[in-house]
């Protein structure tokens, strides 16, 4: 399995605008909101846009900002997003926004085991919120700190690829750290496309996610409604 760089979030928001003015906040920074959005390129006057996904299967708000292009991110990428909204359309499709911040977080496709799943390495992280939006299931809470390479991704146990319930495992493998490279836990957001059992071609109905969650060990899965 190919390896992949963890990117931690930092909770510090790299700005996508200067909004100060003499050295004091402007009043939007005293209202706004901070969600999972996926960008989704520029509009006709070189402005950033967003797809806001509603929880579980509601619609989806498009978002359309004042600011250029988010600093090496490209179409498609899951972004943090702070802002404010300035206007909602009739119908609620789309708002006019002011972009305050956004941060990279981790994004991945969910992945199909290729070898017995006790092959896998599944160390615990520690959960706060998990939560399904459209074609994505989040997760937000905390991982222990190496600065270190490792793995961490969503596999499908394929026994059960094909079956109304689909069993999902956390894959989170530290490689070759050493014990004493594990410094603190620190807080990430990862996003996982689950677009593949969405399909009409897919029999799932269910996706099982199994955690090892410290936060709440007796919880040891949680069941998303997929179709």
């Amino acid at each position: 399995m190919k390896q992949i760089i963890l990117a931690i979030l930092v909770l510090v928001a790299v700005c996508a605008c200067d909004r100060s003015h003499d050295g004091k906040l402007d009043e939007s920074f005293e209202t706004h909101l901070v969600d999972i959005v996926t960008y989704t390129g520029l509009d006709d006057d070189n402005h950033a846009t967003f797809r806001l996904d509603g929880r579980d299967d509601e619609p989806a708000v498009n978002l359309f900002s004042t600011v250029g292009a988010p600093d090496k991110v490209s179409p498609n990428q899951r972004l943090l997003l702070t802002y404010a909204v300035n206007h909602r359309s009739p119908d609620g499709s789309y708002w006019n926004i002011d972009a305050i911040g956004f941060t990279r977080i981790i994004n991945d496709s969910i992945r199909v085991s290729s070898r017995p799943l006790d092959s896998y390495s599944m160390r615990p992280i520690k959960l706060n919120s998990v939560w399904r939006t459209g074609e994505f299931i989040n997760l937000q809470g905390q991982l222990e700190h190496t600065g270190k390479k490792r793995q961490f991704y969503m596999m499908i146990d394929k026994e059960t690829k094909y079956n109304d319930t689909v069993d999902a495992y956390l894959v989170h493998d530290l490689l070759d750290t050493p014990a004493d490279s594990i410094f603190y836990w620190r807080d990430f957001y990862f996003s996982v496309n689950v677009a593949a059992l969405k399909t009409p071609q897919s029999p799932c109905h269910v996706l099982r996610l199994h955690l090892n969650d410290v936060n709440n060990p007796s919880v040891t899965s949680r069941d998303f409604k997929i179709k």
